[in-house]
């Protein structure tokens, strides 16, 4: 079985494809980006009640769109990133706004990608759950 990873410039179009999917609010637009078997694993399972670890892309599509669906305005931003020495999984820090109530908010958080065939095999990611949204004024008229 081959593991061939990740490389920067993979990285980063991958990242630039979120970017589009959730300003699209579409994350179908990232599918090609997941193994069919993918595993997925957040802490926003407990907002929604799902179980903690997701399985196959379907249903990691059918819980990030869920997760979305209230937001709008959004914008993805990678903002740091490291590779591991084999290539076999990359840590992506993230900043995610988008307009609640009127308000800019913000949520940052790190992404865990572990790859199979130069695609996304489990996708793991870490924030505090208990944190407050970062407040970034009105949003815009």
């Amino acid at each position: 079985m081959s593991t061939r990873g990740i490389s920067e410039d993979a990285l980063r179009a991958q990242e630039e494809r979120f970017a589009r999917a959730f300003a699209a609010r579409d994350p179908a637009l990232a599918r090609d980006l997941y193994q069919p078997d993918v595993v997925y694993v957040s802490p926003t399972v407990r907002l929604f009640e799902w179980p903690d670890r997701i399985d196959g892309i379907e249903r990691t599509l059918e819980f990030i769109a869920l997760t979305i669906s209230a937001c709008s305005d959004i914008r993805y931003e990678a903002v740091e990133h490291a590779i591991t020495p084999g290539a076999d999984a990359a840590f992506v820090r993230v900043r995610f706004d988008w307009t609640q109530g009127g308000q800019r908010v913000r949520s940052t958080y790190v992404v865990l990608y572990r790859y199979r065939d130069g695609r996304i095999a489990r996708q793991e990611l870490y924030y505090d759950p208990g944190g407050a949204l970062q407040r970034l004024g009105p949003a815009p008229s």
